[in-house]
This record gives C-alpha cells, structure tokens and sequence, in this order.
C-alpha cells in the first residue's frame, strides 16, 4: 500500500506535463448518461490512478511500453488518418497492475455526417464507436463486443458502454491513444493504441 502511495505521489507530480497545452475533450450535450459523463470527466485521475498501479508492475518491458506512451506528453490529434490500423489494448490497475496486449486490428474511417468510426476488427474481444472532434482530440462513444457477435451500440446503461478522448502521444510522433477512464470491467483505466498501417 506505501508503494502504490507513493508511485502515486510521482505520477500525480508528472501529470500535469502528459497533457500540457492540450484541451481536453468534452461530451456533446445529451451524448451520454449522467454516470458515463462522470467518468469522461474524471479521465485525467483515472489515468493517475491506472499509471501509479502500473508503476507497481515488475514487468520492465510492460512498463516501458507504458512509460514510452506518456514520456513526451499528449498532443492535439489533428486530422486522423483513415484506414487500417494496429491496435494494441493496455490496462492499468485492477485486477493485474498491468497487462499489455498483443497488436491487432483496428480501422478508422470518415462517419457519414461528420467525424469517424472505429473498430477493432481482429481478436476475441473487441470494440466500435464513433470519434468526434473535441477539444484538441476526439470524443469517443462505443461499447465492448465479442468475436461471436457483431458491434454493440453505446446505450447509456450496459457495463460494455465505453467512453473516452483520443489524442496524439506526441507532437512528434504518428501513433495515438485512445484513453477510456474507469472501464466498467478489470481495470482502472484503459488505453488503445493506434499506429496507421504502413501498408495503407
């Protein structure tokens, strides 16, 4: 308990610096049930609180994948590009401190009447929702499915509902995170990462 204390303290004392010069992203009005815009509201302890217990985790290769997301900071996200992307799934806190998934498949592409969908396409657990423009990133609404069945729309009620803003992981970089704070199952805060397919 004094080790995840005081992990906590370090990343609190950090935290201000992974979204320095970046405005976060809000829900548009009526997008989402009263405990869903709580949560999006508190994305910046959430994150806190999933990165302390990630610190916790003896795993170095896991916290490097961690540490290399947040290091330089969150960006604006600009214009997505659309296509095929890579996608990893990384969880923090709950259940284990930490747990990195393999890559699979996730594609973004422009939503008819503006912004854009997205869909992990590949492996036993996926998502689908909709990205639209907010602050300097993206309002995200979607909601959990499996392999076995098709996409699950957000409905304000159901334990799969997901919420979340995308931002860039550096000015410099071309990858980006898509970051669901308190995620109803496992963990304590859940990050997706996307990095375009160079072979789009």
């Amino acid at each position: 308990m004094r080790t995840l204390g005081l992990a906590l303290m370090l990343v609190a004392a950090a935290g201000p610096a992974l979204g320095q010069g970046v405005a976060a992203c809000t829900a548009p009005a009526d997008a989402l049930s009263a405990a869903d815009e709580e949560r999006l509201a508190g994305l910046e302890w959430s994150r806190l609180r999933g990165l302390a217990a990630a610190m916790t985790e003896a795993d170095g290769e896991a916290r490097q994948i961690v540490s290399g997301l947040y290091a330089n900071g969150l960006a604006a996200a600009g214009e997505l590009p659309e296509g095929d992307y890579r996608c990893r799934t990384v969880k923090l806190g709950g259940i284990s401190p930490l747990v990195a998934y393999q890559f699979f498949d996730c594609r973004i592409e422009a939503a008819e009447g503006g912004g854009y969908g997205i869909e992990k396409t590949t492996g036993s657990q996926r998502f689908s929702g909709h990205l639209e423009p907010s602050g300097d990133g993206y309002f995200y609404r979607g909601a959990l499915n499996y392999a076995d069945e098709g996409p699950v729309a957000y409905d304000g009620a159901s334990e799969r509902d997901q919420v979340g803003c995308l931002y860039k992981v550096s000015a410099d970089g071309q990858s980006f995170v898509l970051e669901l704070p308190s995620p109803h199952l496992e963990s304590f805060h859940d990050v997706i990462v996307l990095l375009p397919d160079a072979g789009e």
